[in-house]
């Protein structure tokens, strides 16, 4: 079992040592990644759960790994600090690697999981960042709030990456568009609770994916919209010519009083579905009129004089009772009698709705 074990040892730290200075995967055809992170990134680490030593500079990583004096759990930390250094320098491949080597060591660390996500993250490597969040989730005992609330955001982030990407490309995409939102709103109140300085990165990507599902919505309405306004037409020309075949050679001016019907029919047809047209184009809800916490539109704003920020009262009301006498967005004390009706924005968004009532299912 020593020998067996030894041969374990040197596999690892093979699996380390393996093109240290290479940032490309060969394997997945994958470019070099920027030594500077994606600004949408900008904010997110890999996790450090605990303080472990630093490696010894004077040692290499080999004889380190190679350590038979070293537990399990003590060779994945210093496989995660590898991975650390790794991400550091913009080689998301090797910090896979190390991570790898981590899980392997101790597979029941959601830490691992999380840090090897953001780097899939950052080579758009979605479905493998999925595959890593989920699997972190499940680890409940390791699983802090701090780190469900990265898995979350992650999770849904690859998730609403892959169905854009998809959609550039003209692809279907996986039809998780639903699922990716959830977990963004998961993230979203996970990050409110903890007054975690993520919520408004999270709070942009919660939004996109809202939006992006809406328009999805509203293209195949106006898909079925086009469909429909064929069909009718085409309904209306089939009545004009089985009135003609039964009238037959006789009736001249009968058969030209169908003919002007149906073209009446017809320009009514196409004037209804231009107006449709027209209304359908401006389908847009401003930013100003979403609430801060649900994203949908407002119908009671309040004004938080802590901050300045406007929320729907009701969902500020349920959040000051439920979760804590703080703003949600600034962190600052607050109490339900000190929010201010925002009359002004009121009347504008009450116009807005009378003249767009499909904005209620934005």
């Amino acid at each position: 079992m020593d020998s067996f074990a030894h041969g374990i040892d040197n596999f690892l730290g093979n699996l380390l040592n393996t093109n240290n200075s290479n940032s490309t995967r060969p394997s997945n055809g994958h470019p070099t990644p920027s030594a500077s992170p994606p600004s949408n990134h900008s904010r997110a680490t890999p996790t450090s759960q605990s303080r472990s030593p630093s490696m010894n500079p004077s040692l290499s990583q080999s004889k380190q790994f190679n350590s038979s004096s070293q537990s399990p759990t003590s060779l994945a930390e210093m496989a995660k600090l590898e991975g650390n250094t790794h991400f550091a320098n913009g080689r998301y491949a090797e910090a896979i690697k190390a991570y790898s080597v981590a899980v392997i060591r101790n597979p029941d660390n959601a830490v691992y999981y999380s840090n090897r996500a953001l780097c899939h993250l950052r080579l758009s490597e979605w479905l493998f960042a999925v595959d890593d969040c989920e699997k972190g989730l499940e680890l409940k005992s390791t699983a802090t709030e701090a780190i469900q609330l990265k898995l979350w955001f992650y999770k849904g982030q690859a998730l609403l990456e892959a169905e854009e990407e998809a959609e550039e490309n003209g692809k279907e995409g996986l039809g998780r568009l639903s699922e990716a939102i959830n977990c963004l709103k998961k993230a979203f109140d996970l990050s409110i609770l903890q007054k975690s300085t993520y919520t408004d990165e999270i709070a942009t990507k919660y939004r996109t994916a809202k939006s992006r599902r809406f328009e999805r919505q509203d293209r195949k309405r106006r898909e079925e919209v086009g469909e429909l306004h064929g069909y009718l037409v085409k309904l209306v020309e089939r009545d004009r010519d089985r009135q003609l075949k039964q009238m037959g050679q006789d009736g001249s001016d009968e058969q030209e009083n169908i003919v002007n019907a149906c073209s009446e029919r017809i320009s009514e047809i196409e004037a209804l579905f231009s107006q449709a047209n027209e209304n359908s184009k401006k389908r847009y809800v401003p930013d100003a009129f979403l609430g801060k916490i649900s994203f949908e539109v407002m119908t009671d704003p309040v004004v938080s004089p802590a901050s300045g920020i406007t929320y729907d009262r009701s969902e500020i009301v349920s959040h000051l009772q439920k979760i804590g006498k703080w703003d949600p967005l600034t962190r600052q004390p607050l109490h339900e009698k000190e929010l201010v009706p925002n009359l002004a924005l009121k009347e504008v968004i009450d116009e807005f709705l009378s003249l767009n009532g499909w904005a209620f299912d934005y």
